[in-house]
């Protein structure tokens, strides 16, 4: 029994021992494990931190290699009496009794979709794809009452704001489009606009920066900066007033737009490129005396017509308005009256094997809608050669639509109600093939029966679209 009772007491010390042995051992593998997952976590976040790094590096960035931001920049000492200033804060009264006209980014201001409330259709009007050498002629806009389209100059006569910021330049771009050239030809859209009512401010805004990386290749920031800086001397020249918000939109180190502040296609303004664009404008205000005159009814502003809808142009599909699509024909031949291959960009056309574009190039498509007096075609960009821009799938122009003696599209006014003058005889009916006086000398600017001017051969020599 004794010999019993002393083994029974040495299991009890060999289990404590062993216990004490096992709880050892879990500790010193519970450390050495934390130690490993610890370091191990620590290497691999380093390993994807670098990944990611060189993801980042070794993205393709779709603009010009030789970009220099300081290239181009703007002497603001220069130009100090045309530079709007740094402000008070003018607050949403500002915002509200200005006229906003502009492209594809001012329409985001207004129609909904991803922003929207920046605006209202009472002070904004945008047509997306509109460039700005098209200001003066492109009848985009619709108001209750009216019949057809007004161009934008109309539509600030039938608004009468105290103010507009145009904000146009974006579609000019192109590489045979000079910045002078386009700084002449949207001159005289914003010429047409002051014309309609004399009593508006002209603000020109500045073409907004593109991202590092964005859709087109087309697109470069060097000619987004020189386009700019050819905008404060139209406007210096012009006693009009410039609006530098690209500072505010700019990344000082790179020169292009800051992270966030353009979408993904790098083109268009998100919504904190908005809210930074919206400061800018409030904190920059240009506020004269008010020397319009007693204003009239205003009509509203229903409808919007967009230039383009390409698949790069961000819209906001609840907005957009479907309208008949004109009948497709071929644009003819200056000789045969046929067209057997593409309409390059150039101007040129003739015979090619194909009318497919090479497929080793791929394209981005922008519809230039048809006027009362040019053929509207589908515009195709090459993102990898401008040279190999193409035009095809041409529509018919649309005619003047003359109402009480102007047209309701464009504006232009009925040469035949200008030029009609009472007859002296009201029973004698005038002879359609009348021929003119002996002496007289032949019109070369009428058709053939003297009396309307043959508006087809004015525009027959049509310079292409950008």
């Amino acid at each position: 029994m004794a010999k019993q009772t002393t083994r029974a007491g040495m299991d009890v010390k060999e289990k404590m021992y062993l216990v004490l042995v096992l709880c050892f051992a879990a500790v010193l593998i519970t450390v050495g494990a934390a130690f490993f997952i610890v370091r191990g976590l620590g290497s691999t976040t380093r390993q994807n931190d670098n990944t990611a790094d060189s993801a980042a590096t070794q993205e393709p960035l779709v603009a010009d290699s030789s970009y220099d931001k300081n290239q181009n920049t703007i002497d603001t000492n220069k130009y100090s009496s045309t530079i709007l200033e740094e402000s008070a804060d003018a607050g949403q009264s500002y915002v509200d009794e200005t006229l906003f006209l502009g492209d594809s980014n001012t329409a985001r201001m207004y129609r909904g979709g991803l922003h929207g409330n920046y605006c209202t259709k009472n002070n904004a009007i945008g047509s997306v794809g509109m460039a700005g050498k098209s200001l003066a002629t492109f009848a985009c806009v619709q108001f209750q009452g009216y019949s057809g389209y007004q161009t934008m100059a109309q539509a600030v006569a039938l608004m009468q704001p105290r103010r507009v910021i145009l904000t146009f330049g974006t579609n000019d771009l192109s590489s045979s489009y000079s910045a002078s050239s386009f700084a002449s030809d949207y001159a005289k859209g914003i010429k047409a606009v002051q014309d309609a009512y004399p009593s508006v401010d002209i603000i020109v805004n500045a073409i907004p920066p593109l991202g590092q990386q964005h859709s087109n290749q087309n697109l470069t920031q060097t000619q987004v900066d020189e386009y700019n800086k050819a905008l404060v001397q139209m406007c210096q020249e012009n006693d009009w007033k410039s609006l530098n918000s690209a500072e505010a939109l700019k990344d000082a180190s790179t020169g292009y737009a800051k992270s966030g502040y353009v979408a993904g296609d790098g083109i268009h303004l998100t919504e904190d490129g908005m809210d930074a664009l919206f400061k800018y404008i409030r904190t920059h205000s240009y506020i004269t005396e008010d020397d319009r005159p007693a204003l009239t009814t205003i009509p509203t502003h229903t409808d919007d017509k967009d230039v383009s809808t390409g698949k790069d142009i961000v819209t906001d599909p609840s907005t957009t308005t479907a309208t008949a699509k004109p009948q497709a024909t071929k644009e003819p031949d200056a000789e045969s009256g046929t067209t057997d291959g593409p309409d390059w960009a150039d101007g040129t056309s003739g015979s090619y094997a194909t009318a497919t574009p090479d497929p080793e190039y791929t394209y981005w498509s922008e519809i230039i809608a048809p006027t009362c007096t040019e053929q509207g075609y589908t515009y195709y960009h090459c993102n990898e050669d401008s040279s190999k821009d193409y035009k095809s799938e041409y529509v018919n122009a649309l005619g003047h639509d003359f109402q009480n003696g102007y047209c309701t599209r464009c504006g232009v006014q009925d040469p035949n109600a200008a030029t009609q003058e009472p007859t002296q005889e009201p029973t004698q009916e005038p002879t359609a093939t009348e021929a003119p006086a002996p002496d007289a000398p032949a019109d070369s600017g009428t058709s053939g029966s003297g009396d309307t001017p043959d508006w087809a051969s004015e525009n027959s020599d049509s310079t292409p679209e950008a």
